[in-house]
């Protein structure tokens, strides 16, 4: 990690498995229970609060977990963030200076390991500041198969090279599906568009920011379709995962009545991209428990509780449905 200030990090993850991440409550429409969306482009996305919610309890179940650590052991408090059962954050645990806290006593004694003492903070807002996760390549059924879809507005954010259909009708496919495939049209899903052959068709393979730096497989980026901006919330919106659950009455075995709905989720083997903001500790006076001893908190240390919390997305998932086969989420770059 750089000494500026603070440091932004890019993070790209594939859904393992279906995600939901509900509204709450119920809506009139084509499913029950609705996924979080942006209000501008009204496309799905994984609020940064869940991700932040969850990298934080993966990250306390890491360091309680590891034998070998050689930082203080977090209290369940700190998992927390706030006081509970009448025990207060730590204030020096790697879970409490990377995700925050707040109640510890005011100007907190505490022993430094070297026959003294020192205050700590109070409360300490997060080191580690998540963005929501925004669909980079979404999929899609299709004539040839699985293909991943995008639009300029979002492809700009993370490729070097401009592509852009010329009209909403028109869409532009990447060089290895040319290869493969005798096309003059290509239907997604339900639209069936033309192919823009004027456009160059890009080769995503060759891009050293998504194998290298991202870490997206080949067999995606060899499928990526780019389609206007304008139809892109459209196609998305239209191939979300819609299922059908019902409760069933544990007396009888059979299917309750009146308990039939059905929800959506962000599908499986979609790329999204989200940015994590990394404070400098040093900045805020924040200190770690360290075998035994107080020292200040760096930059590293946050970035390293993060990197092991992540790892836990890929068993234990995010959001809601995950006793129903949802929620698994793979940190692409983490590592």
């Amino acid at each position: 990690m750089s000494n500026a200030e603070y440091e932004s990090k890019a993070y790209f993850a594939m859904s393992l498995d279906p995600i939901h991440i509900g509204t709450g409550g119920y809506r009139l429409g084509r499913v029950d229970n609705t996924i979080v969306r942006e209000s501008g482009t009204n496309l799905p996305k994984i609020p940064g609060s869940s991700i932040e919610g969850n990298a934080r309890t993966y990250a306390y179940y890491r360091e309680v977990g590891n034998k070998d650590s050689k930082f203080k052991i977090p209290e369940e408090s700190c998992a927390l963030g706030k006081e509970l059962n009448n025990n207060k954050p730590c204030g020096i645990c790697p879970v409490c200076v990377s995700f925050g806290y707040t109640g510890a006593e005011r100007t907190k004694l505490v022993n430094n390991g070297k026959g003294g003492e020192e205050r700590i903070s109070e409360s300490l807002h997060g080191m580690a500041q998540f963005s929501d996760a925004r669909i980079l390549f979404f999929p899609v059924h299709s004539m040839i198969g699985p293909v991943w879809v995008t639009c300029p507005s979002f492809l700009k954010e993370v490729y070097e090279e401009k592509v852009e259909p010329r009209r909403k009708e028109e869409l532009v496919i990447s060089k290895q599906i040319g290869e493969n495939h005798e096309l003059k049209k290509l239907n997604l899903g339900w639209l069936y568009l033309d192919l823009d052959r004027e456009e160059n068709s890009p080769d995503f393979t060759n891009s050293s920011q998504f194998k290298d730096k991202f870490n997206i497989n080949d067999e995606i980026l060899e499928r990526v379709v780019v389609v206007h901006d304008d139809i892109f919330e459209k196609i998305v919106n239209s191939n979300l995962e819609v299922r059908t659950s019902v409760s069933i009455d544990p007396r009888t075995g059979a299917a309750e009545e009146g308990a039939l709905f059905t929800y959506e989720a962000i599908p499986r083997a979609t790329i999204l991209w989200f940015n994590v903001v990394f404070n400098q500790p040093e900045n805020f006076n924040a200190k770690l428990m360290e075998k035994g001893q107080l020292r200040k908190a760096k930059g590293d240390d946050v970035e390293r509780t993060i990197k092991n919390s992540f790892e836990l997305f890929e068993t234990l998932g995010i959001g809601g449905m995950q006793t129903r086969g949802f929620g698994r989420l793979r940190i692409l770059n983490g590592g």
